[in-house]
């Protein structure tokens, strides 16, 4: 009986994933190896969107790298799953990423796909540019409006496909937004257009990256919390108010 049960019900059960999350893992590996990150969290959120479950916590901090080197959506400690509508509000006050949340989650703390699909925007951001955190001159306060004015992340680096995706993660106007399936077949286009690297080559890649990733933990487990520290609580659901409710 769930009375009866000795640990809370119900129960995520995830795999273990060896190498931890994502971002520790990403100075050192090739694009293509990028690339496919990308395509397995697109996927996993692909899964989770057409079962009507929303993450509202996509980051790479919260995408975790198997001993396989595949990658999985994790840490659904925010998730919620829609019934009836296609949208979720928050209406008590919660700890949220704010650097990682669309403008309507922001302003009116209003959730769908779509507003996952904007973090998943800022994720492939973060990927991209190998760790580095989001609007890393912006404070929390200031981003909503920053937004609002048509301000979004700069692109990184030799990444102009890419980025072209991830803008189109970052519409102001959710509905123009692509799906995660249309999202996992574009990235899919863009792998198949590179060239294929050699096992040995990879193999280099990844066992650089995999070096610098566990140097990085054994010199202190809690540096560059990869944007962890970014979320804050509102002081109040954000919706009536609009978003002069943001904390200050």
């Amino acid at each position: 009986k769930e009375e009866d049960s000795p640990v809370p019900v119900p129960l995520v059960i995830l795999p273990y994933m060896k190498h931890g999350d994502l971002r520790r893992f990403l100075i050192f590996v090739p694009f293509q190896t990028l690339l496919r990150f990308m395509i397995d969290i697109a996927a996993g959120m692909d899964y989770l969107s057409t079962r009507g479950f929303l993450h509202r916590d996509l980051a790479a901090r919260n995408c975790m790298l198997g001993d396989d080197l595949r990658v999985c959506v994790a840490d659904f400690g925010l998730s919620k799953k829609i019934y009836s509508s296609n949208y979720y509000r928050q209406t008590v006050a919660v700890r949220v990423p704010i650097k990682w949340m669309a403008i309507e989650s922001l302003s009116e703390s209003v959730y769908t796909t779509k507003s996952d699909v904007w973090s998943f925007g800022v994720t492939m951001w973060e990927i991209v540019s190998r760790g580095k955190t989001p609007y890393p001159a912006v404070h929390n306060h200031e981003l909503l409006d920053l937004l609002l004015s048509g301000h979004r992340l700069k692109p990184p680096a030799e990444c102009d496909e890419n980025y072209k995706i991830m803008k189109s993660c970052w519409d102001q106007e959710p509905r123009l937004r692509p799906d995660f399936s249309g999202l996992l077949d574009e990235l899919k286009g863009l792998l198949s257009e590179l060239p294929v690297l050699e096992a040995w080559e990879e193999a280099s890649y990844i066992n650089q990256g995999l070096d610098a990733a566990s140097a990085a933990v054994s010199e202190d487990p809690e540096t560059d919390s990869g944007g962890r520290q970014e979320n804050v609580y509102l002081s109040s659901p954000v919706g009536a108010e609009g978003y002069g409710a943001m904390p200050h």
